[in-house]
């Protein structure tokens, strides 16, 4: 999937400050729009909008955070799977069947989602709410929603139309604004619900009619049999994109169920004190991925293929003069990745107490921490992908099943021990992960040529 990176290099080429423009908001958008423009919306429907929640903030509040959790942390691992079979299918040209995977899989998971959305909706009494139908209602499209809008930031990757893209996002989080302002005033909490839904709806809407304008869905069927025979071959794959997002999620879960506050009438609890930290740390990792996108790995990408390419044509002198080159180039990328987001964070880091200031009663010490999680957690996504790229799943799901342990265990230290180091299990966890993700990954790299014969021999 690095094509996108190449196709946003070519933009960056033509120089001026119009095609770095375009470039940074293309990269944002696809590796983080519903993302970032939520927490962006959610932050601005705070300041601006609270009165159109006055019947249970927690509760709208609740219900966006909570939608976003346990979409990846239900269908994480499925995701992965689902972006294999995509990139096998783009590589061997089958791009109808690429397109019929995107509907049947979307197929299942709005299924899924709604019913898995309902159940929990109808464990919700919501009292003081004037249209608690309409609130529930809108509440489980919202789910179902952000489950389809993670499988089209996938999809969209092989799309070059940047500038609609991100038109898309804008008009989207736009809408939901509007309707959370309009909609709230006039029906209160449900309209308020409604609005926002409404407008990711209009999101998703979109990247699928620019999805199928380029990508024409075939016959089913036999995409259906591909992805069946994919979860038993990739299973490591599917439990390592499983246990990295239990891992992101699961100290804020252990915090929701020991000290979070209740959202009345609901099973939601909520805990400010290190959730409001977190998603504002997490929005410093997007400088990160953006220059993953555009420079790291379509670099490493490039010497990959020229290594790949000498296996059935070079010399021996050869393949390990390309393999040494490859294991340089990605030891450069790293640690250029690392610098770059290394100055980012640290300008954060400086800027931690104007921070706390603008969003009051943010420790800024914990603020810091989670800054320094978000750093470790990127580069352990970035050495897990490369893994990927090895095709070396086992080691891998270690790593994430290693970053899921090291956090929960912390997390739950920090309750058990009455300590309330909030984030030292996430920081802990990120740096436990990479550590052990550089380990498996330079190992793999030096002996790159053996273990590919190895495997495509036997």
């Amino acid at each position: 999937m690095a094509g996108i990176g190449f196709e946003l290099q070519r933009v960056l080429r033509k120089g001026g400050i119009g095609s770095f423009v375009k470039v940074a908001l293309s990269g944002i958008m696809i590796v983080a729009g519903p993302w970032l423009l939520s927490i962006v919306g959610i932050f601005l429907i705070g300041r601006f909008a609270d009165f159109t929640l006055q019947e249970g903030r927690g509760l709208f509040m609740g219900v966006i955070i909570y939608s976003y959790a346990f979409s990846l942390f239900i269908f994480g691992g499925s995701h992965y799977i689902f972006t294999r079979l995509l990139s096998d299918l783009i590589y061997m040209e089958k791009n109808r069947q690429a397109a019929s995977l995107l509907v049947f899989f979307s197929l299942f998971v709005l299924v899924l989602a709604a019913g898995i959305s309902t159940v929990g909706m109808s464990r919700i009494t919501l009292p003081g709410i004037s249209r608690p139908l309409l609130f529930k209602t809108f509440a489980v499209a919202f789910f179902v929603i952000i489950n389809l809008a993670w499988l089209l930031m996938i999809f969209i990757s092989l799309l070059k139309k940047y500038v609609a893209i991100f038109l898309v996002f804008l008009g989207g989080m736009t809408l939901s604004m509007i309707g959370v302002l309009v909609l709230g005033r006039i029906m209160a909490l449900g309209g308020a619900m409604l609005g926002f839904a409404a407008g990711q709806g209009f999101i998703v809407v979109l990247l699928l009619i620019l999805s199928f304008q380029e990508y024409r869905p075939g016959k089913a069927k036999e995409t259906i049999k591909d992805l069946v025979a994919y979860f038993p071959k990739y299973r490591f794959l599917f439990l390592s994109g499983l246990f990295y997002y239990w891992g992101i999620w699961i100290d804020k879960m252990v915090f929701w169920a020991t000290v979070g506050q209740p959202v009345p009438g609901t099973f939601f609890r909520l805990f400010d004190t290190y959730d409001i930290p977190v998603y504002l740390a997490s929005l410093t990792m997007i400088p990160g991925l953006v220059y993953f996108i555009v420079v790291l790995e379509t670099g490493f990408y490039s010497s990959l293929k020229d290594f790949l390419q000498s296996l059935s044509q070079g010399i021996y002198g050869d393949i390990q003069k390309r393999k040494q080159l490859m294991l340089t180039k990605l030891k450069q990328g790293l640690r250029e990745q690392s610098l770059f987001q290394g100055v980012i964070t640290a300008a954060f880091l400086i800027l931690a107490p104007s921070l706390g200031s603008i969003f009051s009663g943010i420790d800024v010490t914990l603020l810091r921490i989670t800054m320094l999680g978000v750093f470790f957690q990127l580069l352990f996504l970035t050495e897990m992908t490369f893994l990927f790229y090895f095709e070396l799943y086992l080691p891998s799901f270690i790593a994430a099943l290693t970053y899921f342990a090291v956090n929960l265990a912390g997390s739950l230290t920090t309750v058990l021990t009455g300590t309330r180091f909030f984030g030292l299990s996430y920081l802990g966890a990120g740096i436990t992960a990479s550590l052990i993700c550089a380990l498996f990954l330079f190992k793999a790299v030096r002996k790159a040529d053996r273990l590919i014969l190895a495997r495509y021999t036997t």
